[in-house]
């Protein structure tokens, strides 16, 4: 893949380049098939306003990203009255079409082979195709497909399918005369989630992402722990067509997604569940929203720490449980409301509200070779935000002690956590990218 060759004319005073600069006007040349809006919504610039100098470069990092130019030349010119009026010369990558392979284990997913089509400027000059198919022992795809129009409001469709065989809490599956009947605690338990969305997209306050859309959820989950007597088949305690309306807002500054050193990350998502087929036949609307943040700095050029903290509730009718939050486990691509939780495994702990806070520390001993300190700690049980247990101190505590090798394939993982309250431990070891 080329690379893009940044060219500057304009010699900034060092004030500038530690302070602010204002730019008045925005000139485009060479695009093509890119509009004018899609680059200046990747720079995060409109004109006539005073920006930081962090910020524009930071703006010009996220065309990079991209990697739809072979090269961007821009100059500064001082106008009159002190300002700048930016103008940019572009050219065009040609090359639209990428093949990638990837590798990956986890604890959950088990082994995968990753196929990943993508496609630029295939129905339109600034849109983008993407299809993932992973192959292994847990079949999935996802896809998805963006209009991207900068500023303005962009266009999306996303789909995908996942699938697991797991044991989880009881309590996500049944209610509490059924688990009192059977005597179950835990429930090895197959699930299967296909998941299509449309979507509006734009940038908020320019480094937000503000997505509104509707959503379709094919969810089942089977069991052969516990066997329906007259067919001696699997028990489904899930078959249902979900239909929603959701809205979610976005920020991710985190200079890596699994080593961060610095960046902040805020993520906030509202899902309001309108109608569901036949086999949920008590169904009532409901919703869940949740949101998460987090913050990292570095002390040194080895040594940075991430704090983060998170919570979420549902509210309206409450017998739908399998749409609920489960904490446990380790991952950086859970779906639905599965919270990663060290100390517990995968969906250990369930409820409709939650509240979590997480600590890590992160030393570079050798490059790319990274020694962990985390914990987290957590609050979770049905309707905490009403009983007042959500400011309560934390029932549930996790630590890890970790080593990771930052590689080409994606990070090598392996942790050793402990819970003080389950006084046991969990071992979880990862290989490559998550997808």
């Amino acid at each position: 893949m080329p690379k893009l060759n940044i060219l500057k004319s304009s010699v900034l005073p060092n004030k500038i380049r530690n302070d602010s600069i204002t730019i008045r006007g925005i000139k485009v040349e060479g695009n093509e098939k890119y509009s004018r809006s899609y680059i200046l919504g990747k720079l995060k610039l409109k004109g006539g306003e005073k920006v930081s100098y962090s910020n524009f470069i930071r703006g010009l990092n996220s065309l990079i990203a991209t990697n739809n130019f072979d090269s961007f030349y821009y100059d500064l010119e001082p106008t009159e009255d002190g300002a700048y009026n930016l103008v940019t010369q572009v050219k065009e990558t040609q090359t639209t079409t990428f093949l990638k392979l990837g590798v990956h284990y986890d604890d959950l997913y088990k082994s995968g082979l990753l196929v990943n089509l993508t496609k630029k400027r295939l129905l339109f000059g600034n849109d983008i195709a993407s299809l993932d198919v992973v192959f292994g022992d847990n079949v999935r795809y996802n896809f998805n497909y963006l209009i991207d129009k900068g500023f303005y409001w962009s266009i999306g469709l996303r789909s995908r399918y996942n699938a697991f065989k797991k044991d989880v809490n009881a309590e996500l599956l049944l209610d509490d005369s059924q688990i009192s009947s059977t005597g179950l605690n835990k429930i090895n338990a197959a699930l299967h989630d296909q998941t299509n969305q449309f979507y509006v997209q734009t940038l908020f306050r320019k480094d937000f992402a503000l997505s509104l859309g509707a959503e379709h959820k094919r969810l089942k989950v089977t069991s052969e722990t516990i066997v329906n007597r007259s067919s001696e088949e699997e028990f489904v305690f899930e078959s249902t067509d979900y239909f929603s309306a959701f809205g979610n807002l976005r920020l991710d500054t985190y200079d890596n997604k699994y080593f961060p050193k610095k960046g902040v990350y805020f993520d906030s998502d509202l899902h309001m569940y309108l109608f569901a087929s036949h086999f949920n036949e008590d169904f009532e609307s409901f919703s869940i929203a949740r949101a998460e943040a987090g913050y990292a700095f570095s002390v040194s050029p080895k040594l940075s720490f991430n704090l983060q903290t998170g919570g979420g509730l549902k509210f309206g009718d409450k017998s739908t449980t399998t749409l609920d939050f489960a904490l446990g486990g380790y991952g950086n691509n859970l779906i639905n409301n599965f919270i990663p939780f060290y100390g517990y495994d995968f969906f250990s702990l369930t409820g409709n509200s939650y509240v979590k806070a997480y600590f890590s520390m992160d030393y570079e001993v050798f490059k790319k070779h990274h020694i962990t300190l985390e914990g987290n700690w957590a609050n979770i049980d049905d309707d905490i935000f009403e009983t007042g247990e959500w400011f309560t101190l934390p029932n549930y505590r996790g630590y890890a002690l970790g080593y990771a090798v930052d590689s080409f394939i994606g990070p090598i993982q392996i942790k050793y956590s402990y819970s003080p309250e389950e006084k046991n431990s969990v071992w979880y070891f990862n290989v490559g990218f998550w997808f």
